[in-house]
């Protein structure tokens, strides 16, 4: 649930969003937690490796929607580029 946008200068929504962000880290973070329980997997293989795709799948999502949108594909390179460099250099 959030509420519209024209309450409160946007702040009710704002919040509304920040625990949503929070209530569904905190369901994926004890899945993949019982995820690698299941499988005999070390927690810190577990959450590198959902954090990893965490990252990267809306890059992936919009390279695609980028490449599929333009006739050159120039924005999915720069996509590309640009989020492989923030991802390793951070």
């Amino acid at each position: 649930f959030c509420p519209p946008v024209c309450l409160g200068g946007g702040w009710p929504c704002f919040v509304a969003a920040l625990m949503g962000i929070a209530l569904l880290t905190t369901g994926v973070s004890d899945l993949a937690e019982l995820f690698g329980c299941v499988l005999g997997i070390p927690d810190i293989i577990t959450a590198i490796t959902f954090v990893a795709l965490g990252t990267s799948m809306p890059d992936l999502f919009a390279s695609l929607s980028a490449a599929t949108e333009d006739p050159t594909a120039d924005a999915s390179i720069v996509n590309v580029t640009g989020s492989s460099s923030v991802n390793v250099f951070l």
